[in-house]
C-alpha cells in the first residue's frame, strides 16, 4: 500500500469515526434546575423550611426498553449542621417523581460527604444518581421529591427527611420513542 493511499485511508477512518461519535452523541443530556421549598425534620433543631435549587440531568431522548441514568444535584440544605460532622458521615438520597407517559419514582443515591462539615455550616449533598427503565413512549417528566440525608454522629445515626411543601415542578423530560 502506498503512503498517500494510507494517509487517505487513515483520514477516511478518522472522519467515519468522528461521524459515528457524533451519531452516538446525538442525544445529549438535558439538565433542568427548579427551586423547591422543602420542610426538613432536623434532630436537635426541629422543623426547618427553605428553598433548595435542584438540578436533574437525564438524556433528552431514549427508546422504550432503555435504562437511563438520572443525576440529581442540589444546592445547600435549608438547615445547618447542628454539630461537627466527620467526612463520610452524611449520605444523601432523593426520590425522583416520574410522570407523563410513565409514572412512578426512582431513588437516586449519593456518596457520603468527602469533607468534614463544621457545626453551623449548610450541608450540600453530593450528586445523586439512579437508573430508570423506560417502559412507555412519549414524554417522561422528572420532578424532585423527598430528600433524605442519613447522618452518622457521636449521638447515633439519624435520618433527616426533607419533603417538598408543595408539588415540585418538572425539572427534566425525556422524549421516549
Amino acid at each position: 500500500m502506498s503512503l498517500p493511499f494510507r494517509r487517505i485511508t487513515a483520514a477516511a477512518v478518522f472522519v467515519l469515526a468522528g461521524g459515528t461519535s457524533a451519531f452516538v452523541m446525538a442525544s445529549p443530556a438535558y439538565a433542568g434546575t427548579v427551586t423547591v421549598n422543602y420542610s426538613c425534620e432536623v434532630p436537635l433543631t426541629g422543623t426547618l423550611t427553605g428553598d433548595v435549587d435542584v438540578t436533574i440531568t437525564a438524556p433528552a431522548t431514549a427508546a422504550v426498553g432503555d435504562t437511563v441514568e438520572i443525576t440529581v444535584q442540589t444546592g445547600p440544605a435549608p438547615f445547618t449542621a447542628p454539630i461537627d460532622l466527620e467526612a463520610g458521615s452524611v449520605t444523601p438520597s432523593i426520590e425522583v417523581t416520574v410522570g407523563g407517559a410513565q409514572t412512578g419514582s426512582v431513588t437516586a443515591q449519593g456518596a457520603p460527604n468527602a469533607e468534614p462539615v463544621p457545626a453551623n455550616t449548610p450541608i450540600t449533598p453530593a450528586p445523586m444518581t439512579g437508573s430508570l427503565a423506560l417502559t412507555s413512549a412519549g414524554q417522561v417528566d422528572l420532578s424532585p421529591g423527598p430528600i433524605t440525608a442519613t447522618a452518622v454522629t457521636i449521638f447515633g445515626t439519624f435520618a433527616i427527611p426533607c419533603t417538598p411543601t408543595s408539588t415540585p415542578p418538572v425539572a427534566a423530560s425525556i422524549q421516549v420513542s
